[in-house]
């Protein structure tokens, strides 16, 4: 079959899917208002299970900032090969340990909150299933300070810095995310030393979250160069990465032996599995696949989560302006962290406006048939961050019955 033929194919399969898709998630909310957001869970399993794969036997670890929400924690720790969870709060992580969420609860950024931590020190069921992180002296003195001297035992976690630094004369060259100062084998296990000796600490775990991997796509859409230029960062950072890590643990389980090695993240699956010093990986994002992920050649997760907006105006031909949609993501600033409109196909945001506090306008080809009352589908750049706009999500099961379930916000919770 000629390759045009093929491609025009498989774009009219694409549609198809996406029409079937919109008049589903029309019908099954038909008798709600919008703004609001629905997780086709038949979408979210299936992300699940493809990424169990990808992981090839490591257990994954939940990212709970990615869902912001206990029924899909619980749904993706109910789903073989998943085990434990990554917080991103010790406020979260007590919480969801009260909930009974989980009984192994990572906070995967270090904590300065005093009160969180004496609420920790205070909770002896808690304190055997929490770890909290630290990269430095500094983060161990501030536990010291808030619970005083003979404080209880606390679980903690020593934090990598696993960038890429591919000019050892230049360490300002960083490419990756900029987290732990402990860069070296040798500095690792300097303080995984210093925690050993440390009254009151105990060292249970080592993560490293290799941005630069699971991150970055390889894939821009419309930016070969940039995507050739990823993809030597990737290519070369990954065994550099692995040796690293790999001797960083050796050095480390000299001193003591740790109950787990965290690494990797939605984009790393694949490559952080093949690290045999990793015995855990941590995923979130991919389970309902924000737009960002739509650049990676490695993977394809089905869009699982979507928001929608009424339209409220058409101020002339070929555009419709919906309500509200301003959800933009955390990070870079760039145009790739807009909301992207999905549903009807053929629809965009206007550059000079993207998507605003109380409108969105939008353009395309489905814009002329759109009327007011009518609504639009739309995928968030990020995953958890469309929580914090929603009290609740509606699941669309695979029968076509629909589940509200609350988000963190619905729960009245706030983490930051």
């Amino acid at each position: 079959m000629p390759v045009d033929q093929d491609r025009g194919l498989a774009e009219r399969a694409t549609t198809n899917a996406r029409q079937t898709a919109r008049a589903r998630y029309d019908r099954a909310t038909a008798d709600l208002d919008p703004p609001l957001a629905i997780v086709d869970l038949g979408a979210f399993d299936r992300n699940a299970a493809d990424m169990t794969r990808r992981a090839a036997g490591r257990p994954i670890r939940v990212a709970t900032k990615s869902l912001r929400c206990r029924y899909l924690i619980e749904r993706a720790l109910a789903t073989p090969g998943y085990q434990g969870v990554m917080c991103y709060a010790l406020t979260e992580a007590l919480w969801l340990h009260a909930m009974g969420t989980s009984d192994d609860l990572l906070v995967a950024y270090p904590t300065v909150d005093r009160r969180a931590l004496r609420a920790l020190a205070a909770d002896g069921q808690a304190r055997q299933r929490i770890t909290i992180m630290t990269d430095s002296e500094a983060h161990l003195d501030v536990v010291d300070r808030a619970l005083g001297d003979g404080h209880p035992e606390i679980r903690v976690c020593l934090d990598l810095d696993v960038s890429w630094r591919p000019l050892a004369r230049w360490p300002a060259v960083h490419i990756g995310t900029r987290r732990s100062p402990l860069h070296t084998p040798e500095q690792a296990a300097d303080f995984a030393q210093a925690i050993t000796r440390r009254a009151g600490f105990r060292l249970v775990g080592v993560m490293g979250y290799e941005g630069q991997i699971a991150g970055l796509g390889d894939a821009p859409p419309g930016r070969p160069l940039k995507a050739q230029l990823i993809r030597l960062i990737q290519g070369r950072s990954v065994p550099e990465l692995n040796r690293r890590r790999a001797e960083t643990i050796r050095l480390i389980q000299a001193l003591t032996t740790p109950e787990f090695v965290n690494g990797g993240g939605t984009g790393s699956l694949e490559s952080t599995a093949r690290d045999a010093s990793v015995t855990e990986l941590t995923a979130g994002s991919g389970l309902v696949g924000p737009t960002l992920f739509d650049a990676y050649r490695r993977f394809t997760p089905e869009p699982a989560l979507l928001f929608a907006l009424p339209v409220v105006r058409r101020p002339g031909p070929g555009i419709a302006t919906l309500f509200a949609g301003g959800y933009v993501a955390s990070g870079s600033g760039t145009p790739d962290r807009l909301p992207r409109p999905y549903l009807p196909a053929g629809l965009r945001l206007f550059g000079v406006e993207g998507a605003g506090e109380v409108q969105t306008p939008v353009r395309g080809t489905a814009a002329g048939s759109l009327q007011p009352g009518d609504r639009v589908w739309l995928r968030h750049a990020k995953a958890g961050e469309l929580a914090e706009r929603f009290r609740e999500y509606h699941v669309i099961h695979e029968d076509g019955q629909v589940t509200d379930v609350p988000t963190y916000r619905g729960e009245s919770q706030c983490f930051g």
